[in-house]
């Protein structure tokens, strides 16, 4: 149980750096594709971008689901918290004046790396607590699984449809939002690779084991209560 944990503090580390990791894009104009999707939707709905990522987070679990893929608590998790995190630090920056709204481009290059730094190392620390990957992950798998095509080729469609659908909504980009496609997955592998983190053999628990778990955890727990 100690365990299982601190394994859900890690997701919570990853989560909210992938949350400062938004605030810092906001901040520049320079949101991911999935975030211009949020933005866009948090302009037409009477919600935050951070909402905006959790609804769209729901709505792909339900996909996942119909497509049978395994989640796991992780998944929920990520659905909800990125986008908690990504409301407190806009609003904790709106409120402290930390990083204002740049745009001029030298000012914005450097924050971008920032931004995308932060949202690796995010990904990496709750990919490598093994508890489900996230929702748009396992979306893109199901469609691989699905379509002659390769992963990469996949994850990109997914992220263009994405960025057109809230760029039609007035979701906010610019130059560094077509950097980041190519910029996050080769930063993520840098990381691995310095980490000796190896996503092939990544085996994430699905709800089904952690149910195993805890209800082995609770019969042994009762079992010394009553010895």
């Amino acid at each position: 149980m100690k365990e299982r944990f601190f394994k859900i503090v890690r997701l919570m580390i990853g989560f909210a750096l992938i949350g400062c990791g938004t605030m810092v894009t906001k901040q520049i104009g320079w949101l991911n594709s999935w975030n211009v999707l949020n933005d866009g939707l948090s302009n037409v709905l009477p919600i935050t971008i951070g909402q905006a990522n959790t609804l769209v987070g729901v709505v792909i679990i339900v996909i996942d689901i119909i497509a049978k893929e395994h989640l796991g608590i992780g998944t929920v998790l990520n659905a909800v918290c990125i986008g908690m995190f990504s409301d407190f630090f806009i609003n904790l920056n709106a409120s402290l004046g930390l990083i204002p709204k740049i745009s001029n481009f030298w000012l914005q290059v450097p924050l971008l790396l920032v931004g995308v730094a932060l949202s690796s190392v995010g990904i990496y620390i709750y990919m490598s607590a093994c508890m489900g990957s996230g929702p748009r992950d396992s979306l893109m798998l199901a469609i691989t699984r699905r379509l002659p095509y390769p992963v990469g080729v996949c994850r990109m469609a997914m992220e263009a449809a994405a960025f057109c659908i809230g760029a039609l909504l007035g979701g906010e980009f610019g130059i560094g939002t077509f950097v980041t496609v190519f910029m996050g997955g080769p930063c993520l592998q840098l990381i691995c690779k310095i980490t000796g983190f190896n996503v092939k053999t990544l085996h994430n628990e699905s709800f089904a084991e952690t149910y195993a778990f805890l209800k082995s955890w609770w019969a042994e727990k009762r079992g010394a209560k009553n010895a």
